[in-house]
């Protein structure tokens, strides 16, 4: 959930504007975006968000500006050859759910339950109306269109999927700036004072100071990984990349990442391997990262990152 949106919304409500919520609800073929990426527009333009930039997203924020948008769902074709199509050649199509917001209140609680960390989704009617809060459905990780009870496109507040990177030096510390631009929650640990500091990762959900070895103590009950969560360990020695390694391998993590020379790595799956961990070398990527070329610490977060994208899109 983009807070950025909902504040934008609200500014231009209280301004006395005529505010739209543009959503994308369905997408076919080769599109600028997915399901679940919206934008707020008023009748002076595109006010936060986007749904993809382009000849598209152009087309819809006009309608919504001038008034010609009708509250539900328009199917827009991306295929230049097609009657109505908006000028673009991706030769995909896309659905838009146009939300007429006149009220203040369904913004503000989105705001509230985002600010305050709520399991909630934000229910936007597939009619038009006016949107809602509701329970996450446990099965519901993503933004995701609902045809059964009242149809409506679900945009969760919180994403339940996170990423906990073990260690708070340089790269990590990129890491971190990039999750942020990304909107990754994340949490991160280090056994030093002045690397778990807070304000050097004022993004992060949550910064702790712990013993590498003592991992499960931190990230316990709701902290726990799931298999939606990624791990990602680079801490300043083979000690504290083993002991993060061990802790990954008995939670469910579906991606454990490992930063290190070759070296290292054959010598921790070797020491792995003599201490019983079965499978350990197919469930850790090692080394972390997409092979760019990378070498300064933002060149080398951008490629973790790059990963990490890849891994959620089950692009790996």
């Amino acid at each position: 959930m983009d807070a950025e949106i909902l504040q934008a919304a609200l500014t231009a409500l209280a301004g006395g504007h005529r505010v739209f919520l543009v959503t994308v609800t369905a997408a076919t073929g080769s599109t600028p975006q997915r399901p679940g990426a919206w934008m707020a527009v008023d009748e002076r333009g595109r006010l936060a968000g986007t749904i993809g930039g382009g000849a598209l997203e152009y087309a819809c924020t006009n309608l919504a500006a001038e008034g010609k948008a009708l509250p539900g769902v328009r199917h827009f074709s991306l295929n230049a050859r097609e009657a109505g199509a908006v000028g673009m050649i991706c030769g995909g199509s896309t659905d838009i759910l146009f939300t007429p917001v006149a009220e203040a209140a369904p913004l503000q609680a989105a705001l509230g339950a985002l600010n305050a960390r709520q399991d909630l989704v934000f229910c936007l009617p597939l009619d038009g109306g006016a949107p809602f809060l509701r329970p996450r459905a446990a099965d519901r990780t993503g933004p995701a269109p609902v045809t059964a009870e009242a149809p409506r496109m679900e945009l969760p507040i919180l994403d339940t999927r996170r990423v906990f990177v073990i260690g708070g030096g340089h790269v990590a510390r990129e890491v971190s700036r990039l999750l942020v631009q990304l909107g990754i929650r994340h949490y991160l640990a280090d056994d030093r004072a002045e690397f778990a500091d807070p304000e050097r990762f004022p993004g992060a959900e949550g910064v702790f100071r712990a013993d590498f070895a003592a991992l499960d103590a931190v990230f316990a009950g709701a902290l726990a990984p799931t298999e939606s969560d990624a791990v990602c360990i680079m801490t300043r020695g083979h000690e504290g990349d083993a002991a993060a390694v061990r802790w990954a391998l008995h939670t469910p993590a579906g991606y454990i990442g490992l930063m290190g020379s070759r070296r290292k790595r054959e010598k921790l799956f070797a020491d792995l391997a003599a201490e019983g961990y079965a499978g350990a070398e197919e469930r850790i990527t090692t080394p972390i990262g997409l092979a760019i070329g990378a070498v300064t610490p933002a060149e080398i977060a951008v490629s973790v990152c790059a990963q990490l994208i890849a891994w959620r899109q089950n692009a790996l």
